[in-house]
């Protein structure tokens, strides 16, 4: 099978997994969790199902060691965002946030590699 239709699959599948997600968030109280199910679980299972069908589980080990050590850099892109975004305004503060994000990813990629 190509490379375009396993991309096609994981995006088809990602999208089936992120309503099943939004679904599941929906119905749970608070509404805050509609987020936390509706995004990166549901990509993530998408991903790793394809990976698993097209490549084999050695590829899946150096995936989920990528998705770790995003998720590292995403908690520290969320923690300080928000005292950047306050301190000096929602552009530089993104901005910042962004660079200590490709910082911790970029330390964490250099760690797996």
């Amino acid at each position: 099978m190509s490379e375009v239709w396993w991309i096609v699959g994981r995006g088809l599948l990602g999208g089936l997994l992120v309503m099943a997600f939004a679904v599941i968030g929906e119905m749970l109280t608070p509404k805050r969790f509609a987020g936390i199910f509706a995004a990166a679980p549901a990509v993530a299972l998408a991903g790793m199902t394809v990976t698993v069908v097209q490549k084999g589980e050695h590829q899946l080990d150096e995936d989920a060691l990528g998705m770790i050590a995003g998720a590292v850099a995403l908690v520290a892109y969320c923690a300080v965002a928000v005292p950047l975004v306050r301190r000096v305004g929602a552009l530089a503060g993104s901005l910042m946030a962004l660079a200590v994000w490709a910082i911790v990813a970029g330390a964490g990629w250099a760690l797996i590699a």
